[in-house]
This record gives C-alpha cells, structure tokens and sequence, in this order.
C-alpha cells in the first residue's frame, strides 16, 4: 500500500455547474421558524428531560475542550449575549439541536451533569477557577440560569426540502454541517441506520481502504449515492433529471425509509456485492482517478464511486473477473483521453449531462470489454 498522503480522503469535487443552476420553487409560506426566547434554566429543564436532543451521532466527535467550555459559561457570567440557536422540531416533544449543540453541550455539562470545573478564565479566574456549578457563589448561580437564550425552532410541519435549505444556511458556526449531515439529521429512520451498517460494512471499507473520513459523514454519502442510483435503475425513483444532486439524495432517504424489510435486505446485498466486485477489478484503485497502472494513487472520487459501483452490478461477475484487465485499460484510456468523461467526474458533477455521460462511458468500457 502506497505511503503518499495524497490518497487520503475524498477527492475534491464541484458539484454545480454555473451553468446550470438548481431550481428551488418554494412557497415562502412554507417555512415555519419560531422564535422561542428562554432562559438556561428553562433549556437547562427540557434538556434534562430529553426534550431537547444532544446525542446527533453527525456531530458526535466535534467536542469542545474544557478550556473553551469554560470561556463559554464565563461568557453568560459577565452577560455577553450568545448566537442565537436553531432547533428542528420533529414533535412537541423532541428537539433536535442543528447550530448549536456545542454551547448547548457545554451549559448541560456545567450546570445538569457538573462535570465541568471552570479553569483558564480570562475576567473571573481569581474568584472560580477550580469551581463548577454548585460551588459558584449564588449571585453567579442566578446568573447563569436567568441569562435569556434565542432560540429559532423549525416548525414539524415545515417541508423537508425547505428544512434543508435553512439548515444549510443557517450554518455558520464554527462546525458547518455538511449536506450530508443535515439529511441524517431530517431523516432519521431505516435509512440512517442502514448508511451507517453499510458504511462500517467489511467490504466498504476493503474496497475503499479505509481511507474516507467518516466525521463529515463522507463515507454515508457515497454509500448513499450508490443506493439513488440502484433504486432509479430497479425503477424505485425517478430518472435523474434536474441539477439538484443534494435533493435527488434526500429524495432517496425518503424512498429507504417507506422500503420494506425485504426491499432493505436485496439493496444491502446488492451493494455488498458491489464492493466485493470493485475490489476484485481495481484493488486499491478502486473509485479512484487512474491515468497510469502504475501511477500514484488518488483519493476516492465520490462521482467515480456512484457510477462504478453501479454499472459493475449489472454484469455477472466471472466474466467481469476475466476481463478485469481490460477494463482497466479502458477506464484509463477514458481518463486520459475523453475530455467530456474527466470533467464529468470532476467538475459540475450534479450537473444532468454530467451524471448521463459519466454512466454512458463508462457502461460503454465495461461492455466494450466483455465484447
């Protein structure tokens, strides 16, 4: 296995082309924002009772250190206001937390859990370094739980597509979501399980050598890609005809979720099976940019792994096996010499004609090469 960092994660990609912009009809009525002034006893209480959901696995390895949860409470302490939050209402019941959730994290660790000890402080470290919440002074206690919190709640009955275009532009914090990470958060069920069972399968991670990052939820996405474009070729979806790749997978994580046990268990076979095959043809290349058998290897290509894992599916397996060398040579004869298939791959890659000549091409190699 090659020692170059330079096939570490995914490869860069432009998903838009200018030229071709993404249509967004949506009625402004639509969108359904509360605002919800509280105080951090009031958040502190719904958050204790599991009405406000802290536990996001897409931000379960973002941890601020004690040293910046400290600064945060000795923010409120001295009455600096805090940005305001944004919470996703799926029910009266449950809030989900989508900027935010660090703050949120911080404030439940200090005054709930008190497992926070206030250190590194830059105004108050004299009189509460070393202290956490039940030994802070009262006149400071009250502070803290009378200081007013903005919260901006997402109405349950806001369209799922609009829901994610105001997540994505809401997040401007110092993690951003990625477009991945807003579809696990607005849909929760059999297709965020299922991601994430075959994004940790034996035979993803082989065929990809471990070498996706899996705190973005890259490695979701691509797994996701390849579940769109099998549901559209068994006929489950509608052909891919409008520039908008992030709706056409949200499109598809509603479409898992209303799939039947048996439906789950053929698309999670079907995809396993992909992975074995990849691995068998293009070994440590697989959905990688190969301009050279022997060149250096590139990172992963998210639009390399759509189309490839999907079109080796459809052939049977022996006679791609036998024939691996040659499609191999016709992939890097595509990659060196069609202009058209490398920019499909490369640039304005949600773009339709973009995701019609990258199948195209490379179903053409691959039965150019069984021929």
């Amino acid at each position: 296995m090659t020692n170059d960092r330079f096939d570490q994660g995914i490869d860069e990609e432009e998903i838009l082309s200018e030229d071709e912009p993404i249509e967004k009809p949506y009625d402004p009525s639509k969108i359904q924002v509360d605002a919800r002034p509280m105080t951090v006893l009031q958040v502190m209480r719904k958050i204790d009772f599991k009405e406000i959901n802290l536990q996001p696995d897409f931000q379960r390895n973002i941890v601020w250190d004690d040293i910046r949860q400290s600064r945060l409470i000795e923010s409120v302490l001295i009455r600096i206001p805090l940005p305001a939050f944004y919470l996703d209402a799926r029910d009266d019941d449950e809030w989900l937390v989508v900027d935010g959730l660090q703050r949120l994290t911080t404030l439940d660790r200090f005054i709930n859990k008190k497992k926070l000890r206030l250190n590194n402080l830059e105004f108050l470290g004299n009189q509460l370094n070393g202290k956490n919440f039940d030994e802070l002074p009262r006149n400071f206690q009250r502070v803290i739980e009378e200081a007013y919190l903005h919260l901006y709640v997402i109405k349950p009955d806001t369209p799922a597509e609009v829901k994610f275009s105001i997540f994505y532009r809401i997040n401007t914090g110092g993690m951003v979501l990625s477009p991945q990470e807003i579809r696990h958060c607005l849909h929760q069920g059999q297709a965020t399980i299922l991601l994430k069972e075959l994004a940790e399968s034996e035979e993803f991670l082989e065929a990809t050598t471990g070498s996706i990052n899996t705190k973005r939820m890259d490695d979701r996405e691509c797994v996701l890609r390849y579940c769109a474009f099998h549901l559209v070729y068994t006929g489950l979806m509608q052909q891919y005809n409008k520039p908008d790749l992030n709706q056409f997978l949200s499109d598809a994580m509603t479409k898992i979720n209303e799939m039947d046990v048996s439906a789950i268990l053929n698309l999670k076979n079907y995809f396993l099976r992909s992975m074995r095959i990849s691995k068998e043809i293009f070994g440590e290349h697989a959905f990688r940019k190969m301009f050279a058998r022997n060149g250096r290897r590139n990172p992963i290509n998210k639009a390399l792994f759509e189309v490839w894992s999907q079109c080796l599916e459809r052939f049977d397996d022996n006679q791609l096996f036998s024939n691996k060398n040659r499609i191999i040579d016709g992939f890097i004869n595509a990659m060196n010499n069609d202009k058209d298939y490398m920019a499909s791959v490369t640039q304005g890659t949600g773009g339709v004609k973009k995701v019609q000549k990258r199948f195209a091409t490379t179903m053409q190699i691959i039965n150019e090469a069984l021929s």
